[in-house]
């Protein structure tokens, strides 16, 4: 599904420029250009990009902007915080070298454009492509195999420089949500135990919740300590320059958790694209373990067995298809796909197989 299936753009020229306007104050000669919605990435939320200048007590000003919204029509996920996004993002940037898109403003209220959004600067680079996937086609494809190592190894130490993050001094126990248990992997548990029962609907999905029960009752013990995990943790959702991350974006997956839930899902995202897909890994590209081993060294934590990660990641990333799938036929939109049959549910059932479970 495109990121901005309800994009008008004369109509959100005229009301962004109104609402930026009325932000601005005193400036003059106020307005938007270049509005532009990109496709090749993204399923949840809506994505702008435009230009804005102005003319204020400094003289003429421009800027070029990423303007975000809440998903409309069927949403992916139960709730969607954009308000929480912004916090998130303006916590993790004063509190750490993690490079986040520098922030704007964010608007609570829906009146100037049919919802909440938020406004970042843009930042020049090249994001991996989710369709098609980089593994085949686009830049990350057609660079060389240093060049593809040097991305998904920062990719790695970006992580490690995010799980380093004192979440408490940082005030981003603002992600705590005891309605679904306690910090840590009881309440990710208990967000995505209620996301499979809203999402499926009227649908039964056994093996979804016969996944769900073992990976609770399997839960790591003890459970390592928690850090601020990113959710969608993986290159697709970074932008690259010169082959080094330069942004990080997309934090509406963010909670607390333990660093292997968001190593656990990087890797599973790499193994999507490729092996799932039936096409090669990148030839840059390091192994499973090598990973693994870089990561440890550069956030100086040892990671230990990632099996109960994974299969967690690939749960998750079931759930989330599951509600694509489903909102996708609700909306007359063909994803060769269904949500009793499509490639994350199939990555999770050759998951099980491969480790014996279930």
């Amino acid at each position: 599904m495109p990121s901005s299936t309800g994009f008008d753009p004369t109509h959100l020229r005229e009301r962004l420029t109104e609402w930026l306007a009325a932000r601005l104050g005193d400036a003059t000669d106020v307005d938007i250009t270049s509005l532009d919605a990109p496709t090749e990435t993204g399923h949840s939320s809506e994505t702008v990009m435009f230009d804005a200048s102005w003319t204020g007590t400094d003289g003429p000003t421009t800027a070029s902007m990423v303007l975000r919204t809440a998903p409309g029509g069927h949403t992916v996920f139960p709730t969607y915080d954009l308000g929480m996004q912004y916090q998130v993002m303006q916590r993790v940037a004063a509190s750490s070298t993690v490079p986040v898109p520098p922030l704007r403003w964010y608007e609570p209220d829906p009146a100037w454009i049919g919802g909440e959004f938020l406004v970042m600067d843009r930042v020049d680079g090249l994001v991996p492509p989710d369709r098609l996937p980089y593994t085949m086609q686009g830049w990350l494809l057609e660079a060389t195999p240093e060049q593809q190592r040097e991305v998904q190894t920062t990719g790695i130490e970006v992580l490690a420089q995010l799980h380093a993050i004192d979440w408490r001094a940082a005030g981003l126990d603002l992600l705590d949500d005891p309605t679904y248990g306690t910090i840590g992997l009881d309440q990710q548990l208990g967000f995505y135990e209620h996301f499979l029962e809203w999402g499926r609907g009227d649908h039964p999905q056994p093996r979804l919740h016969e996944v769900a029960r073992w990976l609770r009752d399997n839960r790591p013990d003890p459970e390592p300590e928690p850090v601020l995990n990113w959710g969608d943790s993986r290159i697709g959702n970074t932008i690259f320059r010169d082959f080094r991350p330069v942004a990080v974006l997309d934090w509406e997956m963010a909670t607390l958790g333990p660093p292997q839930v968001d190593l656990a899902w990087s890797l599973l995202l790499e193994r999507f694209f490729s092996v799932e897909l039936g096409v090669p890994q990148l030839p840059g590209f390091l192994s499973h373990d090598e990973v693994i081993a870089h990561y440890e060294a550069v956030s100086q934590r040892t990671v230990g067995d990632l099996t109960w990660y994974t299969i967690w990641g690939a749960h998750r990333y079931a759930v989330v298809m599951m509600r694509l799938c489903q909102a996708a036929a609700i909306d007359g939109i063909d994803m060769g796909q269904t949500e009793d049959d499509n490639l994350a549910l199939s990555m999770l059932n050759h998951l099980l197989d491969e480790h014996g479970l279930l």
